[in-house]
């Protein structure tokens, strides 16, 4: 202890006596480390980090799937189904995720919701710490309305109320009775930050409708039980439960990890992040350790003198490693401090549809992954600059301090030509992340200039609004909206395209096919939309006609794109699964496709029932503006629905063109961090070529001084030096362009239209690198032009 407590001290002041060093290799070390442990927060936060619930890893989602088609939600019948016959489950839950309007002093506000089944607190795990849970009795409409709150909402709105029990609060225009408050810190994502849960109350057409899959449904497994026996024994419930309906031949039932299902789309992308901040800090390693190997060159001579008085190699190792250990912890600390300002901006800049994000922080766990980082860091960057130091040549050391000049030069190139080579790994990565995003921003949605175009949620009280209710309120909005100055049209729809709300999916059959095969009964996804929607959002009419205000029930008119004609045909009628009469439905009109989920996915098979003819209460309204900024009526359009009702809200107004630009978020995010780090990196690199150049500038002054004098132009040192750095930058790009072909191929998943192996982007990086190489070397290569020739000709 004595001895490391010595070292310590000695490398208090060797440090202290070169402050400009230190304080560089410092920050250097902390970006690299402040970058990895901010990436690393969230990846903790969204991956790592256990599910806050009882025994999380007993939590499984559960899903249907149709033979050839995408695994998918719930009917709920099919649900009641599962509920009944499966014994695997101590309990199987389902969720809809929903809005209410909750009325308060100030006015209405919209509130996050799900109405969840009486199960859905024994199978999370976890029950309200004020009152109780929902009974089976109020999973059935009318049994009563009850709400249970979360800790936040009731200390935001109702001031942490000790009498809230029992209170009735105004929800969607009914008196709702205040049974529970769940526990502070509950999350469950599939809740999708929901701030009041509801009774999920059948009604007769949720229980008719096995078409109609709109129900998140999870469980937990019963004691003892493994997710292999539970998939054996779904498996089996499968064909049981398939063989009501002989649509629903060929059906299977899906169970995966909760967690795995939730983090699982988003794993890559951050993992992904994380090895591309890890080639940060390795630059930044390279760096610093190209500076303690200058630096050991300047202390060649004290080190030589430690030597001759009978210091051993390996003490002079630990003495420099004591150093170079205390500025990665110094380094680490202030990584720290980043870090924490980091995640914040992280999970800002972060797409609002990467799970878990509320709860990134810096936890114990990502501190002690910044230690270990540090410390490794630390190690990396010094241990071959101090093997290097330890062994000088004595006499030359001690005669004029240059022993092992050469050596160490080679060294520092070595390091300069890693550098390089990452960092022009790191700036291909970004490179084809910006021609993705170029390339995903230039497909056409199928919807004319988005950017006139203004959307907000009027999601309508299911107990207020029901059928002919929803059909007047929405007419007349309509016809208040119209008439507004700056209005060119507007619409009411379920959903708007590429906006991330859940897009429903419709099963149905083509009665006019003379053999429909039942195993693989066809499927599209399915939007209500008001008369003028095409109008408004821009999608072109390509046969037949428009939805019509004379589309009301039992017209059962409906519209059809261009990729359901392609899939199943042309086709006059369909019979649909939406309901017990399953009535048949023509198709009077055909549309464009339109990207509905993602600008990368081709446009999916689409129908569009007039809001007339099954009105429903989840609606976004849709304006297309006259002028160039359609956010200038929010305002207007929010006074005129609170003039049809005063307990209406109009939340979340933003333009269509703001959704469209949302739909690549994750691939926005990807784009910008790898930008940052590609620029820290080939900053960092930059710097360590013009290090390199420098020092052997230094080293090299007396030979261009006599070069010089026996007539060398300053033209030909420049051209001399600035080649020297283009060789390194040559060799870094010969080697990084091999580890680049390895590396990119984890960014294929994320790339659109763009080859991971790119031959643009790869030639424009190297030559973009290789032209930052050479300015990095005109610096110092400009002061070997002004090397005053007399100066070495006195010396000799």
């Amino acid at each position: 202890m004595d001895t490391f407590l010595r070292d310590l001290r000695f490398a208090l002041r060797a440090l202290a006596r070169t402050p400009v060093f230190t304080a560089a290799a410092v920050l250097a070390l902390a970006l690299g480390i402040g970058g990895s442990s901010a990436i690393f927060s969230v990846l903790d936060g969204v991956v790592l980090r256990p599910l806050r619930a009882p025994r999380p890893a007993e939590l499984v989602r559960l899903y249907e799937r149709e033979t050839g088609q995408e695994p998918s939600s719930w009917s709920a019948p099919d649900y009641v189904d599962l509920a009944k016959e499966s014994s695997s489950f101590s309990a199987v839950a389902a969720i809809r995720v929903a809005r209410l309007s909750m009325t308060t002093a100030a006015g209405p506000i919209q509130l996050p919701a799900a109405k969840v089944t009486a199960s859905f607190f024994a199978a999370v795990g976890i029950g309200p710490v004020r009152g109780r849970g929902f009974s089976a009795d109020e999973d059935r409409q009318g049994e009563g309305h009850v709400v249970v709150l979360t800790d936040a909402l009731w200390r935001r709105e109702f001031g942490a109320d000790e009498h809230i029990l029992d209170r009735t609060i105004m929800l969607d225009g009914h008196a709702c009775t205040v049974v529970g408050v769940l526990p502070a810190g509950f999350k469950l994502p599939l809740l999708r930050g929901a701030e009041a849960l509801i009774p999920m109350e059948w009604d007769k057409r949720d229980l008719e409708s096995r078409g109609m899959h709109s129900l998140t449904a999870f469980g937990r497994l019963a004691s003892g039980v493994t997710l292999d026996k539970a998939r054996a024994e779904l498996a089996v419930l499968s064909p049981r439960i398939a063989s009501r309906l002989p649509e629903h031949a060929g059906q299977t039932l899906l169970a995966e990890p909760l967690l795995e299902d939730m983090v699982g789309p988003v794993k890559p992308l951050l993992t992904a992040l994380l090895g591309a901040v890890f080639f940060v800090l390795l630059i930044a390693c390279a760096n610093v350790a190209g500076m303690l190997l200058a630096r050991g060159a300047a202390r060649q001579r004290e080190i030589a003198i430690r030597a001759a008085l009978g210091s051993g190699r390996a003490r002079i190792v630990r003495q420099l490693l004591t150093e170079t250990l205390f500025i990665a912890l110094m380094g680490g600390g202030l990584g720290v401090l980043l870090a924490a300002w980091g995640t914040d901006g992280l999970v800002a800049l972060a797409p609002k549809n990467i799970p878990r994000l509320d709860e990134v922080r810096l936890s114990p766990t990502v501190l002690l992954f910044a230690l270990g980082i540090s410390l490794a860091a630390g190690v990396l960057a010094g241990l071959w600059p101090a093997l290097q130091a330890s062994r000088p040549d004595l006499v030359e050391a001690l005669k004029d301090g240059s022993g092992g000049a050469t050596s160490r030069g080679r060294a520092r190139s070595v390091l300069v030509v890693v550098e390089i080579a990452l960092a022009l790994v790191l700036v291909i990565g970004a490179g084809l992340m910006i021609r993705t995003l170029a390339r995903l921003l230039d497909v056409s949605t199928g919807m004319a200039d988005p950017s006139r175009v203004l959307v907000a949620d009027v999601d309508l009280p299911p107990l207020k609004y029901r059928d002919a209710a929803v059909s007047q309120f929405q007419a007349e909005v309509l016809r208040r909206v119209t008439a507004l100055p700056g209005v060119k049209s507007a619409a009411f729809a379920s959903t708007i395209p590429l906006d991330g709300r859940y897009f429903a999916e419709l099963g149905f059959l083509i009665p006019d096919l003379p053999s429909p095969d039942p195993a693989h009964a066809p499927e599209a996804e399915v939007i209500w939309a008001s008369p003028g929607i095409l109008q408004t959002l821009g999608v072109p009419l390509l046969r037949g006609r428009d939805l019509a205000a004379t589309d009301v029930k039992p017209q059962r008119s409906i519209l059809v794109n261009e990729a359901f004609i392609r899939k199943y045909g042309e086709h006059p009628r369909i019979n649909s699964f939406l309901g017990e009469d399953q009535d048949m439905w023509s198709i009077v009109g055909v549309i464009g496709d339109v990207h509905t989920r993602q600008l990368d996915k081709p446009a999916k098979p689409l129908i569009v029932i007039p809001s007339g003819e099954w009105p429903v209460q989840f609606m976004r309204l849709a304006v297309r503006a006259a002028g160039s900024n359609p956010l200038d009526l929010a305002a207007p359009l929010r006074t005129e629905v609170m003039a049809v009702d005063r307990d209406q809200p109009f939340n979340n107004p933003r333009t269509l063109q703001a959704v469209v630009s949302d739909s690549v978020g994750q691939r926005k995010f990807q784009m910008t961090l790898l930008t940052i780090f590609g620029a820290v990196a080939l900053v960092l690199a930059a710097l360590g070529i013009y290090g390199v150049m420098a020092y052997s500038v230094a080293q090299r002054a007396r030979e261009f001084g006599i070069r010089m004098a026996l007539g060398a132009q300053a033209s030909e040192v420049l051209r001399m030096v600035v080649a020297g750095g283009l060789r390194l930058a040559l060799v870094g790009v010969a080697i990084g362009v091999p580890a680049a072909l390895l590396v990119t191929r984890a960014l294929a998943a994320a790339l659109y239209d763009v080859s991971a192996t790119d031959p643009l982007t790869f030639a424009a990086v190297a030559f973009a690198v290789t032209a930052v190489a050479a300015l990095a070397s005109f610096l110092p290569a400009r002061r070997a032009m002004r090397v005053d020739p007399a100066t070495p000709l006195r010396a000799e």
